[in-house]
């Protein structure tokens, strides 16, 4: 396999390409360990695909663009993260806060917001959103309660936590705090 004659145009491009490609994926990155990984994982997909790829006419401008959509997918789950442990940090630090007063004293500020925040939901949405939610329903159960499709209960609900995810970031609160909305409204 490695005398193979596309195994060693495979290799040359790696040797030539490599560098500048790595140096354009920093750029996105900006992290050096990061640009190396994604500039791999291009040349390790390539090398999946090498035997549908062998008719592109300008193959730099093919591995340039994919290491710029991996290093942007990167970027994108590296933001996914960070709003995860954000949340997750958030929610440790008021779970596991030894004053138990100064969390007592939170409650009904959050209380207050969330209840807002599904005032202000459209009617439609809310109604849902109380079944799901705060009754415990399933979207069937829902939607048989409401005279609407389980997939139109499905939309509502979507859009009924966008708007509230919307409304508690105006405040500083995390998303994660959704999870916990049964939670505390049964406290």
């Amino acid at each position: 396999m490695t005398n193979t004659p596309s195994y060693q145009a495979y290799k040359a491009l790696f040797h030539a390409q490599y560098n500048d490609l790595c140096n354009y994926a920093f750029s996105f990155l900006g992290n050096d360990a990061a640009a190396e990984d994604v500039v791999q994982e291009t040349f390790i997909k390539l090398w999946q695909k090498h035997q549908e790829l062998i008719s592109i006419p300008n193959i730099r401008s093919y591995l340039f663009r994919a290491v710029r959509n991996n290093s942007i997918s990167v970027l994108r789950k590296q933001q996914v993260e960070e709003a995860g442990n954000k949340a997750f940090e958030w929610l440790a630090d008021v779970s596991e806060d030894p004053d138990e007063q100064e969390r007592e004293n939170a409650k009904p500020y959050y209380d207050q917001l969330i209840y807002e925040a599904i005032a202000n939901l459209p009617p439609q949405c809310r109604e849902v959103f109380t079944c799901c939610r705060l009754q415990g329903m399933t979207h069937q159960q829902a939607a048989t309660k409401l005279g609407l499709s389980a997939k139109t209960v499905e939309n509502y609900m979507g859009r009924a936590l966008k708007l509230l995810r919307k409304y508690l970031q105006q405040y500083g609160l995390p998303a994660g705090i959704l999870f916990l909305l049964k939670l505390s409204m049964s406290l």
